[in-house]
């Protein structure tokens, strides 16, 4: 059996007065199948690149096959926003170390936001990513067993998702950094758990 899933996307902006605006909606959404975009997302399919551009890995499992698989996903990520006009992330190793230590906690906790019971942002503070004026940061999460684990699929549902697929173009955003660990999640062998962190500092 493979499975996918994610929940809707979580972001938080601080202006220079301090002043925060937090958006978290914590309602799980399971997908059946990462599959081909409906026709009335035919403008979304446009962004996907094609497997030649951005290899399509499994996130096997060892250190080098999980850094592939993650920069495969920043390459997905950056051609739809080539495709869409507008500037690529940057990617940070800030974020990186942050989305994998996200990935981690909720193999171990959960699938939430607040995996753990750390607010989302928490290990992007932790980082030390955030500068001293104004920011703003985001999060995308995700995981799938067997073929709906793999980049493709999970970029795939992503930009299925409206507020995913802002996140993934958002002109707020300059910054970002892909995790995913493998492991047995909700009685699944060999899943795979997504994160993607976005930022602006």
């Amino acid at each position: 059996m493979t499975e996918l899933a994610f929940l809707s996307p979580a972001s938080r902006v601080a202006k220079r007065s301090s002043l925060a605006l937090v958006l978290l909606v914590a309602a799980a959404a399971l997908v059946p199948g990462a599959g081909p975009l409906r026709p009335d997302e035919a403008q979304a399919a446009k962004l996907i690149a094609p497997a030649m551009t951005c290899p399509n890995r499994q996130a096997g499992g060892g250190a080098v096959a999980m850094k592939k698989a993650r920069r495969s996903m920043i390459c997905m990520v950056n051609y739809a926003r080539r495709k869409k006009g507008l500037r690529q992330y940057r990617t940070r190793r800030k974020l990186t170390w942050s989305a994998g230590h996200k990935a981690r906690d909720i193999l171990r906790c959960g699938f939430s936001h607040q995996a753990c019971g750390r607010p989302f942002d928490y290990w992007i503070r932790k980082s030390r990513y955030l500068g001293r004026g104004g920011w703003s940061t985001g999060e995308n999460i995700a995981w799938g067993s067997g073929r709906l684990g793999n980049v493709r699929a999970i970029f795939i549902a992503w930009m299925k998702s409206k507020g995913h697929r802002e996140a993934i173009l958002s002109g707020t955003f300059t910054d970002v950094g892909a995790g995913v660990v493998r492991g047995r999640f909700e009685g699944t062998t060999g899943a795979r758990i997504w994160v993607l962190h976005f930022g602006d500092n």
